[in-house]
């Protein structure tokens, strides 16, 4: 009977792997700021922390002034101090990627297992921090690419800033995952075979990194710590067309759809200067499927990039922009409209909300002071303990509970119909896959600590309160939360994918209903309404303002990291220098792709920065975020980025490699025309030591392409004015882009011409000579660029005009014969 049962989890398993639903580095700030420490791993990689200045008093990094076991009572209230900072999290490369299962071994290097490894990046996955600090207590709020938070994380990173930053932030701490399905695995401490469901086996090393670099960036938030504002403010239908995200659960409809609200929580200055906000909703990231082999943020990456782009070009300041799931668990990203590939479509997801949370931003109504309290604690989990002796609809067909679990749970066929919400598994058998044969099969033994212990916190600003939940929440169980608030007479927020991972998260009625949802859950119907009620006893405790301490367990922590032995690295057989230069010009929408001899991935991903000529020499083209000190480069999706080893890896480490890389940059459709160069920096091993290197194109002029065209149609005395070119094909080698793959126009559908929508220079050329003045013609959204000819006083009779964009810092020209309409 053992025998047949270990047959029948193993066939699970190999049918779970088709069903899973993905060297870190610290950069700056929003603001300006100087370079503050530097911090090597164990594997070579380096963390530059850059937090901002601030205007005011900078607060202490020694760590808070209470004891996390402490009662706090009161609540500490008074003015805020707010710090923002942001880092990057992304591999090394060749590590796999967590979200979906299955990933067919194809590169399998020393940083994967059971998953594919990665081949490359587009853009770096960024971790912002915001820390909140009243009377001397701090809530830290972090937001991380990864698909999921563990509690590998959460406590990783809390024990990594003692260690490091001598920063003690126990029990003050909520990560927020942005459940990427293509960024960093490895850090979740299942039972290794379990990792084919989309997490991969966990490894020691690279949670050490990841728990590093988290540390770093809230380092750099504390250090950023100054006098400043808070507010919220949220929207209750804020995407009623689905141009951002919708609902992909099927069997609860109509009961639940996606969870409508959009809620920000931002902080600012006080003299206004922006600093960041969490942008709080549920969306999945899976806009590229389960063939990519890049990192990326997808679809909350574009979101956030978009946003922050939008912001400073609407306001002149710079933002962090940090999503937060809420209710992701049955909403997918949207952006497909107008038929995008899959790297546009990401952007264009954030160019469809970019507008929205600004609008909402601007409503926010700031406040100096708060309340501030935090209470977290480690959960046991039971079957008693949650509820089910009350609650019989966690049995199996011979009426057997499950004592420790149940997984893969199912009615009994023709009980339920997942595609008729009319039916439902209630009252009726369950069919699940018994967690604790599940691990005994594996030599686990019960309890477990990812199955049966959970990591939960609540934080109180004011009259607004945050709750955590551990996995992934669908529509019904924000609406339960919300709920709990109104009840209570307050506002509030749920972070979703927060502080520990538990898989789906249902209300009974909607578990009941099947599908996969209810299948990827662990602990049947009742799990989501217990942990919620669970937190909202919490925030009553938070109203009385009671002395509770912040840090509590029910038990210590079953799953625990172990020592580890860090990998070496692979020498570089070639000394780090370009492999080929670019053409002398390049056209607007036009990739170029530039190649080199570089160093080990675990040192590190190589930095590409596009330089410009601006007269007195190149200097970095800025980031379109506005970033203090941020370039335009392959930190976001500006370029994809390839390593590409010879020998090709095969799971081992070998004494050198040729250490290979390329980099695709696709130039904008509004780039300035000039001349420019790539500069790119790394870090490479020769089989002694670690250096840095910097290697450096020849200059090139980007200008408009050959397949531009300008039209200029005079009616009624208005010049309208349009520069369009073809859009350039999408090109894939294997499964990455190679050409194609930005958003140049998000205005057209993919197949329509690319328009050029900022503002020209004009003016007008007869028998090839010039005539009347120089003119400045800006782009007006829905009009276009538009024109009083009439006021020149001009023949327009073999008149030709001739533009540049009002940009460029050498002009680019193109020119066309004045016609009628």
């Amino acid at each position: 009977m053992m025998m047949k049962q270990q047959l029948s989890w193993g066939r699970a398993l190999a049918a779970l792997a088709l069903a899973g639903c993905p060297g870190p580095t610290t950069e700056t700030s929003a603001t300006d700021g100087t370079a503050t420490s530097d911090a090597t791993t164990a594997t070579g990689s380096t963390t530059d922390v850059t937090p901002t200045t601030s205007e005011g008093t900078i607060s202490s990094t020694s760590g808070t002034t209470a004891n996390p076991t402490e009662e706090i009572d009161p609540l500490p209230q008074g003015p805020i101090q707010a710090g923002v900072a942001v880092g990057y999290l992304t591999g090394p490369v060749g590590a796999s990627m967590a979200g979906f299962g299955g990933r067919t071994v194809t590169n399998s290097t020393p940083w994967n297992h059971l998953l594919n490894g990665t081949s490359g990046f587009y853009g770096l996955g960024t971790i912002k921090a915001m820390v909140i600090e009243v009377g001397g207590e701090r809530l830290v709020v972090m937001k991380t690419p990864t698909m999921s938070s563990e509690h590998s994380l959460t406590e990783g990173t809390i024990e990594k800033l003692k260690a490091l930053h001598d920063i003690d932030i126990t029990g003050r701490l909520i990560t927020a995952a942005t459940h990427s399905h293509h960024n960093l695995a490895r850090y979740w401490r299942l039972p290794a075979p379990l990792g084919f469901v989309g997490a991969d086996s966990p490894d020691e090393e690279l949670i050490d990194r990841m728990t590093t670099a988290m540390a770093d960036v809230i380092a750099a938030a504390v250090a950023d710590l100054g006098p400043a504002q808070w507010g919220v403010a949220w929207n209750d239908d804020w995407d009623p067309d689905d141009a951002v995200y919708r609902d992909r659960r099927g069997e609860n409809d109509p009961t639940y759809g996606k969870d409508a609200r959009l809620t920000l929580l931002a902080v600012r200055r006080p003299d206004g200067a922006p600093m960041a906000t969490v942008i709080n909703f549920g969306m999945h990231g899976t806009v590229f499927d389960s063939p990519n082999e890049l990192f990326t943020e997808d679809a909350p990456g574009g979101l956030e990039m978009k946003f922050e782009e939008a912001f400073f070009a609407a306001k002149g300041q710079p933002i962090f922009g940090m999503f937060a799931q809420s209710g992701g668990g049955d909403a997918s990203p949207a952006g497909d409209g107008l038929g995008h590939p899959e790297p546009a479509r990401i952007e264009r997801v954030g160019h469809a909300a970019a507008p929205k949370i600004l609008e909402l931003y601007d409503a926010i109504e700031w406040r100096d002071e708060a309340t501030l309290g935090v209470r977290s604690r480690r959960a046991d989990l039971t079957y008693s303990g949650i509820g089910y002796d009350d609650y019989p609809e966690f049995l199996n067909s011979q009426g057997g509970p499950f004592l420790w679990g149940g997984w893969q749970c199912k009615g009994a066929e023709g009980d339920v119909d997942d595609g008729n919400p009319a039916t439902s598994m209630e009252g009726k058998p369950k069919n699940c896959m018994p967690m604790q044969g599940l691990l005994e099969s594996l030599g686990e033994k019960v309890p477990h600590g990812e199955i049966h212990q959970t990591y939960l916190t609540v934080a109180r600003l004011d009259d607004f309160y945050m709750l955590t939940l551990p996995g992934e929440p669908t529509a019904s169980v924000i609406q339960y939360a919300r709920a709990g608030y109104d009840e209570r007479a307050v506002d509030g927020m749920v972070f979703g994918y927060s502080q520990d991972h538990l898989l789906y998260l249902t209300q009974p009625d909607d578990w009941l209903q099947g599908g996969y949802e209810s299948e990827m859950s662990l602990w049947g119907p009742l799990l989501a309404k217990y942990l919620v009620d669970g937190q909202m006893t919490v925030i009553d405790s938070l109203i009385a303002g009671d002395g509770s301490p912040v840090w509590s367990e029910d038990s210590p922590a079953l799953s625990v990291g172990k020592s580890f032995e860090p990998r070496a690295l692979e020498a570089s057989v070639d000394a780090p220098g370009l492999t080929g230069e670019p053409p002398m010009g390049l056209g607007r929408g036009e990739t170029l792709r530039i190649a080199w001899n570089g160093g080990d991935p675990a040192l590190g991903e190589p930095r590409v920065t596009v330089q410009v000529d601006d007269g007195g020499g190149f200097v970095d083209v800025k980031s379109p975020s506005g970033w203090a000190g941020a370039a335009l480069d392959n930190t976001r999706y500006h370029m994809l980025t390839h390593y590409a080893p010879v020998p090709e890896p095969n799971g081992k480490l070998l004494p050198e490699r040729e250490q290979k890389w390329y980099v695709d940059w696709q130039v904008p459709a509004d780039m300035p025309a000039g001349t420019y160069r790539l500069r790119i920096a790394g870090r490479s091993f020769d089989g002694q030591a670690t250096e840095d290197y910097a290697l450096e194109t020849a200059p090139f002029e980007v200008t408009f392409a050959k397949e531009h065209e300008l039209t200029a149609v005079l009616e009624g005395g208005e010049l309208k004015l349009d520069v369009v070119r073809p859009p350039p094909a999408y090109d894939l080698v294997k499964t990455w882009p190679i050409s194609g793959f930005r958003l140049l126009d998000p205005e057209v559908a993919a197949a329509d011409p690319v328009h050029v929508r900022v503002p020209l220079t004009l003016t007008f050329i007869k028998d090839n000579l010039p005539v009347g003045e120089t003119h400045e013609v800006p782009y007006t959204p829905g009009v276009g660029h538009v024109f009083d000819f009439a006021a020149t006083g001009l023949d327009p009779d073999q008149l030709f005009a001739r533009v540049h964009l009002q940009s460029d810092v050498v002009p680019a020209f193109i020119e066309v014969e004045i016609s009628a309409p």
